[in-house]
């Protein structure tokens, strides 16, 4: 009954990132229509360089509250990892967008008004690591989904009202910034004052008394290329191919992206918090039982995403109609492969969740370069070949990043490296063939 009550309140997550769904869903099908292909490939620029802003001074404040405990010594700790995040990742930002006063970019230079928005939402996320990291160890799943509901439709709403009256890419960087504002604030209101969570430390367990030593620069050090990884992996060439393709294109590469991959990779990363903390519980469990949970995990995951990159492939056609307007090509070819993506970023986040826990520099490092590869061989050919290049770099990359984090990361499989190979084999030959129909 308790394990039942327990896995009831973590539906909360999973429920919540539905209704975001579906709300992003429905402002996308409306801001595809007032915001024309050109704002959006400036965008997907600028959401690049913020996003890799963030990430790569990302001291993963709420990973270490979660790995290490939560605990008054550990709460300062985490304030003021989140709070160097935040001043560093300002700092870096705005030199990266002055910077892109020199680029081509479809519009121009990203202007003060843009900057400064951006920076605000750089901040702002960086700031709520902390309070979701206290609400995630207390498992106040509940308050999490409710406050990310609450953000999004505001947020949302507001967007959608200044589009009515402006088409510029700025609307679109409100939209980015006030979501992270809103969380901000309402995580604030709902976070937890002085309450003790529960421990989650397994060093903290083994080695009881040497948790307050735990530096949290340095975990956050030891895990910013599996941050960097996460984001770069699945988004460096929507920030790239705007200089390389026509704008239409790149704006269909980059909206084909974000209808498709960001919706289940928001489903991943809003339960990654309360997986992190599993994991790190099961670590000190017996082998049989870590075992277990593992590969109940890892079959959950992959027929979560190959369920939804069949029925997202093969309704390419359809979506098409729906959430894209006039002016818009390559979108039914963009679709089914960027569903072809998803088993392959299913087994990322996998291996992204165990490395939090070992927090080791070197297999953070190997597994940034092998998640390189996508959007590597997207770029590579994109400039060889263009918009067909870039989906056969998808399609070829989709297999070999799978492939090599199997191998790379074999100790961490819960199943035999030839049956992971073997699944990955056919899953990927099933959502190429999809494609490459397309192709023809």
């Amino acid at each position: 009954m308790t394990r039942f009550r327990a896995l009831s309140a973590l539906g909360w997550l999973p429920a919540s990132q539905a209704v975001v769904l579906i709300v992003s869903l429905t402002t996308f099908a409306i801001l595809s229509r007032l915001i024309g292909p050109v704002a959006y490939a400036q965008f997907a620029v600028l959401a690049f360089v913020y996003t890799i802003c963030a990430l790569a001074t990302d001291l993963s404040a709420m990973g270490y509250l979660l790995v290490h405990g939560d605990t008054p010594h550990h709460r300062r700790a985490a304030w003021k990892s989140a709070l160097t995040s935040a001043a560093c990742g300002l700092v870096i930002l705005l030199i990266a967008l002055l910077a892109l006063s020199f680029a081509p970019l479809p519009q121009g230079p990203p202007g003060p008004v843009n900057m400064a928005v951006l920076g605000t939402g750089l901040v702002t996320q960086a700031l709520v690591q902390p309070l979701r990291g206290r609400m995630m160890i207390g498992r106040s799943y509940a308050r999490i989904a409710t406050s990310d509901v609450i953000a999004t439709v505001i947020a949302y709403g507001i967007t959608v009202a200044i589009a009515t009256r402006s088409a510029s890419v700025t609307v679109l960087c409100v939209q980015l910034a006030l979501t992270s504002l809103l969380r901000l604030v309402i995580f604030a209101a709902l976070s937890p004052r002085n309450s003790r969570g529960p421990r989650t430390s397994v060093k903290s367990d083994l080695r009881d008394g040497l948790s307050t030593s735990v530096d949290p620069f340095r975990y956050g050090l030891q895990v910013m290329p599996l941050n960097v990884a996460s984001y770069a992996s699945r988004s460096i060439d929507s920030g790239i191919l705007p200089l390389i393709l026509p704008a239409t294109a790149a704006a269909t590469y980059s909206r084909s992206y974000q209808l498709i991959v960001t919706p289940i990779t928001q489903v991943q990363l809003s339960l990654g918090g309360a997986i992190v903390e599993r994991l790190a519980r099961h670590e000190s469990s017996t082998p049989e039982d870590r075992t277990r949970f593992d590969k109940r995990l890892w079959t959950a995951l992959h027929a979560l995403t190959f369920t939804a990159a069949l029925v997202l492939s093969v309704s390419a056609s359809l979506i098409q109609k729906v959430f894209f307007g006039p002016g818009w090509f390559h979108v039914d070819l963009m679709v089914a492969s960027m569903a072809a993506l998803l088993p392959s970023l299913a087994l990322s986040s996998y291996m992204s969740w165990k490395l939090q826990i070992r927090a080791d520099f070197r297999h953070s490092i190997v597994n940034l370069v092998v998640l390189m590869l996508v959007p590597f061989l997207a770029i590579l050919l994109a400039a060889i070949a263009g918009t067909t290049g870039a989906v056969i770099g998808l399609i070829v990359g989709a297999l070999t990043q799978a492939g090599c984090l199997a191998v790379l990361h074999r100790k961490f499989l819960p199943v035999s490296l030839r049956a992971a190979l073997a699944q990955i084999a056919i899953e990927w030959l099933v959502l190429a063939a999809l494609v490459f129909v397309r192709l023809l």
